[in-house]
């Protein structure tokens, strides 16, 4: 969805789904998450160096990270680096 159309169409269906009541309006600024910095950190910022790695999940699994991740604040990445600790660390190779 990138076009002007495909814009104007989200933005309808937005107005929609506000008009029935699905979003509270508010009528000042709301700071969702203070701790949030998009993007990737400054080259030099990271406590080591990373190198991305590309994991394929279900539908599900990717909705119960997206949630998980959504509950504790935290981004997915953040959450995947936690669990392959915790598991590695929990389950050593025979």
């Amino acid at each position: 969805m990138s076009n002007a159309r495909d814009r104007e169409a989200r933005y309808e269906r937005l107005a929609d789904l506000v008009e029935a009541g699905d979003y509270e309006v508010v009528d000042r600024s709301v700071e969702v998450r203070p701790d949030y910095q998009p993007g990737r950190p400054r080259r030099g910022d990271a406590t080591e160096e990373t190198r991305p790695l590309a994991v394929r999940l279900t539908e599900a699994d990717r909705d119960r990270l997206a949630e998980y991740a959504e509950r504790t604040g935290q981004p997915m990445s953040a959450v995947i680096r936690a669990a392959i600790d915790e598991y590695l660390s929990n389950h050593p190779a025979a």
